[in-house]
C-alpha cells in the first residue's frame, strides 16, 4: 500500500479499504489502528489522509474518536521510544548548543508552569502551525509528564482531527487535498488558540510565567 499523492489516489485506496472494510470490519479496524500508531511513533507524515480514510470508513464521529485514541496511543509510543534511544544524549553529542538554547528557552518555561503544563501543550496542540512531531520527539528531553501529553494530545488535536474526519465522509467532493486546510479553516484553529491564550493571561488565577 503505498501512500497517495493526489486525491485521486487517495479515492482509488479509499475505495480498495471500504470494499475490505465491508466485508471484515473487526479486520480493517485493526489495521487501521496499527498503522496510525506507527506512523505516530515514528513521526512519519500523512495523518491528514489517515484522518480523511478514517472519516470515510467509520464516519466522523466514530472516526474522530478513534484517531485521537490512536493519537495519544502513537504520541506515548514516540515519547518512550525517544527516551530509550537516547534523544537527549545524541543531541547533546551533536548539537549541544542548541540543545543547550532549547533546555534553557523551553524547559524554564515548563518548570515554570508545572501547575499548568497541560494548557499550554493544549494552546501548541491546536495551533496548526506548531511541529506536533518534535514536541513529542523532545517531550522527555524538557520534562513534560508522559499522561500530561496523553491527554492534551487527545484533548488539543481534536479541533484538527475533526475538520478531517468530517472531510473524509465527503471525500468523492474533496478536489485537492489544499481544499481540507484552507485559510479560512487555518484562522479558526488558529483563533481558538489565540482566545485559550487571551482568557488564560487575563485570568488571576493562571497567569503564564515566563
Amino acid at each position: 500500500m503505498a501512500i497517495p499523492k493526489s486525491i485521486a489516489e487517495l479515492m482509488e485506496l479509499n475505495l480498495c479499504l471500504r470494499k475490505h472494510y465491508d466485508n471484515n470490519y473487526l479486520y480493517m479496524l485493526i489495521l487501521f489502528s496499527t498503522v496510525y500508531i506507527i506512523k505516530q511513533a515514528f513521526c512519519i507524515p500523512g495523518s491528514i489522509i489517515l484522518n480523511l480514510i478514517a472519516g470515510s470508513l467509520f464516519g466522523s464521529v466514530l472516526g474522530l474518536l478513534l484517531v485521537c485514541t490512536l493519537s495519544s496511543i502513537g504520541v506515548s509510543a514516540c515519547y518512550l521510544l525517544s527516551k530509550v534511544c537516547g534523544i537527549e544524549t545524541f543531541l547533546m553529542n551533536y548539537f549541544p548548543s542548541v540543545l543547550t538554547s532549547w533546555k534553557t528557552t523551553v524547559g524554564n518555561l515548563v518548570k515554570n508552569n508545572e501547575h499548568q503544563l497541560w494548557y499550554l501543550l493544549l494552546v501548541l496542540r491546536i495551533i496548526p502551525i506548531t511541529p506536533n512531531w518534535l514536541l513529542n520527539l523532545l517531550a522527555p528531553v524538557f520534562g513534560i509528564p508522559l499522561w500530561t501529553l496523553m491527554y492534551t494530545t487527545f484533548f488539543g488535536l481534536m479541533p484538527y482531527n475533526y475538520i478531517c474526519c468530517q472531510s473524509g465522509e465527503t471525500l468523492s467532493s474533496i478536489n485537492s487535498l489544499e481544499e481540507i486546510f484552507t485559510l479560512r479553516t487555518t484562522l479558526q484553529l488558529t483563533s481558538i488558540a489565540v482566545v485559550m491564550v487571551v482568557v488564560k493571561v487575563a485570568s488571576k488565577f493562571c497567569k503564564i510565567n515566563t
